[in-house]
């Protein structure tokens, strides 16, 4: 039996998501497993492929792959199971961000993945529909290829800012997406713009794309000091884990305001001004200054 053949088979009989089976497919290919006969298949020979291949997590995913299609033949299953790696984005400043999405055509879609934390499939899928109040409905996600308008890989209730909900409440035809318009559009869109001179002189280096925009969802709210609970459903994942570790991004910055202040790095007029404050308010005896 080809590989093919099996790969096939298996797309048709197992409940595979669209972009699942999509991905199955492509990662097959890439590994040149495609046309080999099933017998012919080794784990030394994948591993070769693999170790060609130098993003760490593109690596996992082809060894996940790799294991899944041929776990019915006990092929391939002493494959290494690599961690993943949280991917570490530079983010620029909001108002830069905004200032390259207000360019776009395709701004509503990236405000939904900025300031909703959606996937760009699912921020395609998003009608006046899903609203309830001022809560979207995640229930479905377009594939990449624009071909096919299926379930979200989460699903859930995401709460927008009143002004963004307006903007989706009143979206015209012309914003609703279409069968065949690839979610690549709106990645292209905004990565070309952040090329242009200006954004260069405003921006920088710094291209933005859409689940960069996510990634910033997350690390915001963290950073605004939200409850870590109410970020994880926000962004619609099962575990905190998830949410903590993958998507909120720690800079070596925010590593170093993290340190304790011994009370000699600390400011002490402001401690002496409020002790001040409060000793008038409560008109203690001067005795008892040192209280405080």
């Amino acid at each position: 039996m080809l590989v093919k053949d099996h790969v096939e088979h298996l797309v048709q009989t197992r409940p595979y998501k669209y972009a699942t089976k999509q991905t199955l497919i492509r990662d097959v290919k890439k590994l040149q497993l495609w046309e080999m006969k099933v017998e012919d298949v080794t784990s030394a020979f994948i591993r070769d492929i693999v170790e060609q291949i130098a993003n760490h997590n593109s690596r996992r995913r082809l060894f996940i792959t790799a294991r899944s299609i041929f776990k019915d033949f006990n092929k391939c299953q002493d494959l290494p199971v690599l961690e993943s790696i949280p991917r570490e984005y530079e983010f620029p400043t909001q108002e830069q961000m905004e200032w390259l999405i207000n360019k776009s055509k395709y701004r509503l879609q990236l405000l939904l993945c900025m300031y909703g934390g959606l996937r760009i499939g699912e921020a395609c899928a998003i009608t006046p529909a899903k609203l309830e109040g001022d809560y979207l409905i995640i229930d479905q996600a377009w594939s990449q290829d624009g071909m096919y308008l299926g379930s979200p890989k989460t699903y859930g209730r995401v709460l927008l800012p009143a002004w963004l909900a307006e903007e989706v409440r009143n979206m015209t035809p012309a914003q609703v997406w279409k069968k065949g318009m690839t979610t690549k559009m709106v990645s292209s869109s905004i990565y070309k713009i952040s090329r242009f001179k200006e954004a260069q002189r405003i921006v920088g280096n710094r291209p933005l794309n859409p689940h960069m925009l996510r990634h910033w969802f997350a690390t915001d709210m963290v950073k605004r000091g939200i409850n870590p609970e109410i970020v994880r459903r926000q962004m619609r994942h099962s575990k905190l884990e998830t949410t903590m570790k993958v998507y909120v991004q720690v800079t070596k910055q925010d590593i170093e305001e993290s340190l304790p202040l011994r009370p000699s790095e600390r400011e002490i007029k402001p401690i002496l001004e409020s002790n001040i404050l409060l000793f008038n308010k409560r008109k203690l005896n001067p005795k008892n200054v040192n209280r405080f």
